[in-house]
């Protein structure tokens, strides 16, 4: 009797041992990218936003698609790697007041950036003129992908990340804009899509931005904040992050003061969805 005692309680304890071995398995998290292979981006964003002026309300509703390539051109010895960031194309389908409009733009134009294994941009070049990327807004976010930890996890563990980034007044943009982003990532473990393995990461943050302008001879004043959350999934046989699906809430005001006073509000939903593959 005792002895089949003690066998139950050895075979427990071996099941829970290979259980908390297996609970504890870790993954190393970093971006490989590999010198002269090209990454395909296509990026949707649906657009929901609401804004007060005069005592009425204007909704919009928009859907942006967008396609990149990444050309990788060097990787150095701290896995740093060089990319030549090519936005190929916009297509932007708006509806707000009864007005339908679709609007497509075949731009060409290029970025280069050098980004840490981590994801993290170190520095960025636009290459040539690129103007229409400066007009849509995209110059700082070009190349801007998901940060990771850099090092071996295990499910739960977390990591923070904050980046700032600025805009600069031009002919088609009035006000300058500083933003803070804070997020938060959580490796949440295995989960199958279409017939594949993934390691799943969520991630929730905060948004916050400020700006101050001049139009027609009014001083423009912007403040909003906002709360992003969402989840991806990395490929660990390519050591890259190959879908995104997250949400941005936003709530803002813009102020006017001089010819006329007055104060705008705005509410804007906005879904996006980010895939990424190997070129063929």
């Amino acid at each position: 009797m005792k002895k089949n005692l003690l066998k139950q309680a050895l075979v427990l304890s071996l099941m829970l041992i290979c259980g908390l071995a297996f609970s504890q398995e870790s993954t190393l998290l970093k971006y490989n990218f590999v010198k002269g292979k090209t990454y395909v981006i296509t990026n949707q964003i649906e657009s929901n936003m609401t804004q007060s002026m005069g005592g009425q309300q204007i909704k919009m509703k928009s859907d942006i698609n967008s396609a990149t390539e990444f050309l990788v051109e060097d990787v150095d010895k701290d896995g740093n790697t060089t990319i030549l960031n090519s936005l190929l194309g916009v297509t932007v389908h708006s509806l707000m007041m009864g007005k339908d409009t679709t609007m497509k733009l075949d731009l060409k134009e290029q970025k280069r950036v050098v980004i840490s294994s981590t994801g993290k941009q170190i520095s960025s070049t636009l290459v040539g003129n690129a103007s229409k990327f400066q007009m849509m807004g995209a110059e700082s976010q070009i190349a801007r992908i998901q940060i990771l930890p850099g090092k071996e996890v295990i499910v739960g563990d977390k990591w923070h990340d904050t980046h700032a980034d600025s805009s600069s007044i031009t002919d088609n943009n009035p006000i300058a804009t500083n933003s803070n982003v804070e997020m938060d990532y959580t490796f949440v473990g295995k989960e199958t899509k279409d017939g594949v393995e993934y390691l799943k990461l969520t991630y929730s943050g905060t948004l916050t931005i400020s700006g101050k302008g001049n139009m027609r001879g009014m001083d423009l004043f912007m403040e909003g904040n906002g709360k992003i959350e969402g989840f991806s999934y990395f490929d660990p046989k390519i050591s890259l992050i190959v879908y995104s699906e997250g949400t941005t809430e936003m709530d803002m005001s813009i102020a006017m003061s001089g010819q006329q006073n007055m104060t705008m509000p705005m509410t804007q939903t906005l879904k996006n969805i980010t895939k990424i593959e190997e070129k063929k």
